[in-house]
């Protein structure tokens, strides 16, 4: 007998944004009950069905599908924010905020260098860095953007700030082009990296631009502006200092910092980095040339170790600064890999004992993986154009448990792939 046809209800779209009158709705008291029960859900994709049934036995459909979003953003924003279940987002807006613990960072630069007084907040989204510098001082929040403004808003009462945050729906630019921008101690900005769904990489094609910037940081010296961590060294104006931010691993933005806030910077480019423990290091320097020694073969290999600095110390150019505090040098001016004679305890560097250097040959790598006994393999590269992902699905390991790291990379023009084992601590 053939089977009989079953029609399976297609999974509706679950919105990303929100029109006003589902604003309106969130931010209402209706929503509290359905939200507390979602936010200690299984939320995952196979569920969206089950969820949304359940929901429209009480809300419309549009309204259902906000829900489940807002919960899910929610779960999602809980590694980047506390007190994420409070808090209102939207997607794009989520996935560009900064982390708390680097909004909380710059707003405490700010406070320390800025004068006395009110911080302007330029573009504030969903308020990220709103709320960080509201725990510092008063703040005066711009964003074009409606649904925008009011989840910051919302978001900024659910907080119970200590320093009051006023909101504004208007374009700043257009302010500071008719010198009516409110009197303000600093500023921080944070302008569009994509426009017209393109991501940009250039200052100048920022939203506004590089010049509309510098003529608010003549008009409010002590300015802090978000850029991408990738930003061309001579796009950079020679009056600004520039900190390269990494959190828990990931160098995902850096800051221009201007007047006063430049002023006090240790040096005119510098790393700062946020530990998976929540501390905070810094690293800064003339950006020298780091000393460089090739690697030496065979026996010569034992006891040295490779260092892989956080990333961020390798966009401030601080090489040579990280060299002197482990003692180390390069085995190539162009790989940012560092090699001593002892594993290091350094915040900004991860340390691997080096077992064995090849020339790149995949048999040769396949055997001495059986040799050594490797089975669960961690792959690096640095100056190599080999994906690690179709490399791993090459390899051989050995059928065990002895954890080892494949590193491909370079030495000169030399292809070379070395094997080793991960420092613990």
């Amino acid at each position: 007998m053939p089977n009989a046809h079953v029609n399976v209800p297609a999974i509706p779209q679950v919105p990303e944004e929100f029109d006003p009158a589902t604003v309106d709705f969130l931010l209402s008291l209706t929503p509290g009950a359905w939200l507390e029960t979602l936010a200690q859900a299984d939320l995952g994709p196979d569920r969206t069905l089950e969820w949304l049934m359940r929901l429209r036995q009480e809300v419309s459909p549009i309204q259902a599908g906000a829900l489940l979003t807002t919960a899910r953003l929610r779960q999602r924003a809980a590694h980047k924010f506390p007190h994420a279940e409070k808090l209102f987002f939207v997607t794009e807006a989520l996935e560009q905020a900064t982390a708390w613990q680097v909004a909380d960072h710059r707003a405490a630069w700010i406070h320390r260098h800025a004068p006395p007084g009110s911080v302007l907040d330029l573009g504030c989204g969903i308020g990220g860095d709103t709320l960080a510098l509201a725990q510092q001082r008063p703040v005066i929040a711009y964003e074009l953007a409606a649904d925008r403004l009011r989840f910051a808003q919302a978001n900024a009462d659910a907080l119970q700030l200590p320093w009051p945050v006023r909101f504004v729906q208007t374009d700043w630019t257009a302010d500071l082009s008719a010198d009516s921008l409110p009197e303000a101690a600093a500023a921080f900005a944070d302008p569009a990296r994509r426009v017209d769904g393109r991501r940009v990489f250039s200052l100048h094609a920022m939203l506004p631009p590089l010049a509309v910037l510098l003529d608010l940081a003549r008009r409010i010296p002590a300015l802090g502006v978000k850029v991408a961590p990738g930003v061309a060294d001579h796009e950079i104006p020679a009056q600004a200092a520039v900190e390269f931010i990494s959190h828990h691993g990931v160098c995902k933005e850096a800051v221009l910092w201007f007047g006063p806030l430049a002023d006090a910077a240790p040096a005119r480019r510098w790393a700062s980095v946020c530990t998976g423990d929540g501390a905070w290091h810094q690293l800064a320097g003339p950006g020298q040339a780091a000393p460089v020694e090739p690697l030496p073969s065979g026996p010569q290999l034992e006891g040295l170790y490779l260092h892989e600095p956080d990333p961020a110390v390798i966009r401030a150019g601080v090489l040579d600064e990280l060299c002197r505090d482990l003692d180390a040098h390069l085995f190539d001016e162009q790989i940012a890999y560092l090699v001593n004679t002892r594993p290091a305890s350094h915040p900004l560097a991860q340390s691997f004992r080096l077992l064995e250097v090849h020339d790149f040959s995949l048999k040769r790598i396949n055997r001495r993986l059986q040799a050594l006994g490797m089975g669960r393999l961690e792959i690096k590269k640095r100056g190599s154009p080999i994906d690690p992902e179709a490399f791993r699905r090459s390899l051989k390991p050995a059928p065990t448990d002895r954890a080892g790291v494949i590193i491909l990379t370079r030495m000169g023009e030399r292809r070379i792939v070395l094997i080793a084992e991960r420092v613990q601590g």
